[in-house]
């Protein structure tokens, strides 16, 4: 028994997964760089710390504030179906040749 464990290599990352870790982090550091740039956002996050928020301006950036929500639940899904559609046309490429 104690020469399968000398004969198992330890678990590793492969270059694909760094690769595509990389990716969603990226992604998700645009997303949170992009919210802090929202008025709306910042409102809210002012409101949770309790800070003043005497130059507040009403509901004018609200839309910015939709769309980035709108971002944030539909990138998982729309980066899952486009790394798919790559792997099916590299897999697709490599059967041809």
């Amino acid at each position: 028994m104690s020469t399968n464990r000398t004969l198992r290599r330890p678990p590793q990352l492969s270059l694909g997964v760094m690769m595509l870790m990389m990716l969603i982090f990226a992604l998700i550091s645009a997303g949170i760089l992009y919210a802090s740039r929202v008025d709306a956002v910042r409102d809210e996050i002012n409101i949770a710390f309790g800070t003043d928020l005497s130059g507040s301006g009403g509901d004018g950036g609200r839309f910015p504030h939709i769309v980035f929500i709108m971002f944030t639940f539909t990138s998982p899904l729309l980066l899952a179906g486009v790394l798919s559609s790559g792997m099916a046309l590299l897999k697709w490429m490599q059967g041809r040749a």
